[in-house]
């Protein structure tokens, strides 16, 4: 019996040191806490306070502790009914505002605490100074509305450095790309441009190179792989010794690297280059230096790598088509151009652009029709920005008359469009619009029937990401527009 007295009292006194030092971190916890805290009984009677509630409510511990805490209410100093009172009547958490008669103002929460039975045993009164709390959020709001100006101003200096690049970007999705480019032009990193073909990637290429330190170190050389014969390819990208092979030139000849070294080398179509030559690219990046062909003589090169392509790579390292020790490699900073149709905000810019580019060209003065305008505008672009170039320069050159009319597009296109059930040119036939040509300009009339578009689109689906899916534009371009418009 003694060993085993001897081991309960050990455990006895064990639990006793954890209940003093767990008592010990409570009243710590409650003597240093910024709210104010406050416990009574089951019956209203105060029986704990720390420094921090007589601190908020101005009062002193004699008011609270042995005595009901309603009684503070009829004594005057409470303006209303005690928080505490009513969580302990209630069996529920309470919460609300206390007015103190020495000029404070609290905002009170009261934490019944139950037995098994459900009955209140305790309640726990939580206290935080009310004018703390609505400066608190005033700086809130303050650094909401800063946060807002400061996206207003990033956006604003996006478009500027886009302009000031001659790049045509309104649409959010594409002055997001721009950003991206803009931040990590000036850096070493190999960058990854995707995008379906004629997207501009070759654009997004040029202005990376522009805005480098190597803009002045080196020149920027664009190298389509797809073009390149594949037995010409190595000489091409390494050049080669004189005698290297038969019909090299008698002096030889610096390759792609060399004439890129200090500066940027643009490989277009990335995913055509064959593997063989996709394992000495992968060393020549890795090493900093390339062989010429008929030499075992190093070359040192510093060249920046941007690549592009319109398909998926990943795709084709998982077929084993390309390497995938050299997507990594050239996969450090990708960036995805989204296709024309996703940016429609974008098409009547470019359209103004390139429209004004061809008349200064071929020295004429046409101009688009609203009709046309609108109709572009609802055209789904298969060949994104190249097609438009394309066809404005097309409707330049063609067009008899100083007005360029649906008529003038090419057949195909003019079917698809006038075949689409959402075609603008459905909305520009009904006698309200054509009411209002007679009073407002083009860009009136487009924000009017954009706002209409938007208003329906929204009432119907409830949900702005539906109605970027249902419209072809991205989420934020539709939250941008639905604050523009004040429909959200």
């Amino acid at each position: 019996m003694g060993p085993t007295n001897k081991s309960g009292g050990h455990e006895n006194n064990w639990k006793l040191d954890s209940v003093k030092k767990r008592y010990t971190e409570v009243e710590s916890a409650l003597e240093n806490s910024f709210d104010g805290v406050m416990i009574t009984s089951n019956k209203g009677i105060g029986i704990r306070v720390n420094p921090a509630l007589l601190r908020l409510t101005g009062l002193e511990e004699k008011h609270f502790i042995g005595k009901r805490i309603d009684s503070l209410t009829k004594e005057g100093f409470f303006a209303y009914e005690p928080i505490t009172i009513r969580a302990l009547r209630e069996k529920r958490i309470v919460t609300g505002v206390q007015e103190i008669n020495t000029g404070k103002a609290v905002t009170v929460t009261g934490v019944p605490v139950m037995n098994n039975n459900k009955k209140v045993i305790r309640v726990i009164t939580n206290v935080r100074d009310l004018v703390e709390l609505n400066r608190l959020k005033e700086d809130m709001q303050k650094s909401q509305e800063l946060l807002m100006r400061y996206q207003s101003e990033l956006a604003e200096l996006r478009f500027e450095l886009a302009k000031k690049q001659q790049i045509i970007a309104q649409s959010e999705d594409m002055l997001s790309v721009l950003e991206t480019a803009f931040y990590v032009a000036n850096s070493d990193a190999n960058i990854l441009i995707l995008g379906e073909s004629g997207v501009g990637k070759d654009v997004i290429a040029r202005l990376i190179h522009a805005n480098s330190y190597r803009e002045g170190n080196g020149g920027f050389i664009k190298v389509n792989c797809a073009a390149i014969p594949r037995e010409l390819m190595e000489a091409e990208f390494f050049g080669y010794e004189k005698g290297a092979f038969t019909g090299a030139r008698q002096g030889g000849r610096r390759g792609y690297f060399e004439l890129a070294d200090g500066g940027t080398l643009f490989l277009d179509e990335i995913a055509d280059l064959p593997l063989d030559l996709q394992g000495k690219l992968l060393r020549a990046l890795e090493d900093g230096e390339i062989f010429r062909l008929g030499s075992e003589k190093p070359i040192r090169v510093d060249v920046r790598i941007v690549a592009a392509t319109n398909k998926n790579l990943e795709e084709m390292v998982a077929a084993k088509e390309f390497r995938g020790d050299l997507f990594y490699r050239l996969n450090v900073v990708p960036i995805t151009v989204p296709p024309l149709r996703e940016r429609k905000e974008d098409i009547s810019a470019l359209l103004a652009h390139f429209l004004a580019r061809f008349n200064e060209k071929y020295n004429v003065y046409k101009s688009f029709s609203r009709e046309i305008l609108q109709l572009l505008m609802n055209y789904s672009w298969p060949g994104n920005v190249r097609e438009l170039i394309n066809l404005v320069e097309r409707m330049v050159i063609t067009t008899r008359d100083s007005i360029i009319l649906p008529e003038h597009l090419p057949s195909a296109m003019l079917a698809q469009v006038k075949s689409c059930p959402n075609s603008a040119v459905t909305l520009m036939e009904t006698d309200y619009l054509r009411e209002q040509l007679r009073s407002k300009n083009m860009k009136e009339i487009l924000d009017e029937v954009e706002k209409k578009i938007l208003l329906l689109a929204f009432t119907e689906h409830k949900s702005s990401r539906k109605v970027g899916e249902l419209l072809g534009i991205s989420h934020s371009s539709v939250i941008n527009k639905l604050r523009k418009y004040k429909l959200i």
